[in-house]
């Protein structure tokens, strides 16, 4: 037995010199219009600023899950060199694909049984995966097994605070998230919807405030009532919103002058989804 290797599909967002040499991210494929890429989160493909251009030109999107032939395609290579894969995946609450990793686990299983894909649903995305990511990096060097890591990420997910506020109501419509009442109300007043992933790792419209300061100051006051003091880092994430995410970085820096604030651009695969304007937080939230 070689060990194990470490992995994240891109709906995922950590810093890359934290993931460099530790972590294989996994492509996934998304479409502008009638065009299909692949972002790979590498210079590679799509820049997502150049992505986000397209976002707030209302351009129609839509994203694909990893198939399981091709998790078998991306995984086979490592069992095949006797390492077994602890892949972190897109919350089972938001895509099909970590059931689809799951069934690639099972047939990789048949023919190399000395060795295992072992899939983590993280119940979350974006950088509530990132921080999940940074645990995972550390529990390896630490010289936890990979069923050890697996269990200690399947009970830090409950405690990941993952939202942010969104500026597009109608993209939130054409994803069922609200009504088509709410959205033309919510946008005569500019009411800005605040998302949360929740712990069953759905996505919910959780609040609103009445303009980007309130959003921001409303995702300022969650992270002070809530955070857990005994972690230094979180991110801020920001889907190419540099000034209001800045913003949030300088309210929290301000507060909390030791904090380690990661600020980062949304991935595309959730970008997706969640429209123009979006500024966000992930935290640890203080334990009841």
């Amino acid at each position: 037995m070689k060990g194990y290797k470490l992995f994240m599909d891109v709906s995922g967002d950590v810093m890359s010199d934290i993931a460099k040499g530790e972590v294989q991210l996994l492509p996934m494929e998304f479409e502008i219009g009638n065009d299909e890429y692949v972002y790979t989160d590498g210079n590679d493909g799509m820049d997502p600023v150049e992505f986000y251009k397209f976002v707030k030109q209302g351009v129609p999107m839509k994203t694909s899950q990893i198939t399981p032939s091709l998790f078998e395609n991306y995984f086979e290579e490592t069992l095949k060199e006797g390492y077994s894969a602890l892949y972190l995946c897109l919350s089972s609450g938001l895509s099909a694909t970590y059931e689809s990793a799951c069934h690639a686990a099972e047939c990789l299983k048949r023919k190399y049984p000395e060795v295992d894909l072992v899939p983590v649903d993280s119940l979350t995305a974006t950088v509530g995966m990132g921080l999940l990511c940074e645990r995972m990096i550390k529990n390896k060097k630490e010289g936890l097994s990979v069923w050890q890591n697996r269990d200690d990420l399947l009970s830090a997910r409950s405690r990941l605070t993952t939202t942010g506020v969104v500026d597009d109501l109608n993209t939130l419509k054409r994803g069922g998230r609200i009504s088509s009442a709410v959205a033309v109300i919510g946008g005569l007043l500019n009411f800005k919807p605040i998302v949360l992933v929740q712990e069953d790792g759905t996505l919910k419209m959780s609040a609103t405030a009445r303009g980007t300061k309130k959003a921001l100051k409303h995702l300022f006051d969650l992270y002070c009532e809530t955070h857990d003091e005994n972690v230094d880092e979180m991110y801020v994430m920001h889907a190419d919103e540099q000034e209001n995410a800045s913003a949030l970085c300088d309210m929290l820096k301000a507060k909390f002058p030791q904090l380690n604030v990661r600020m980062r651009l949304l991935s595309p695969i959730i970008g997706a989804h969640l429209g123009k304007g979006l500024v966000g937080v992930g935290f640890y939230k203080k334990t009841v």
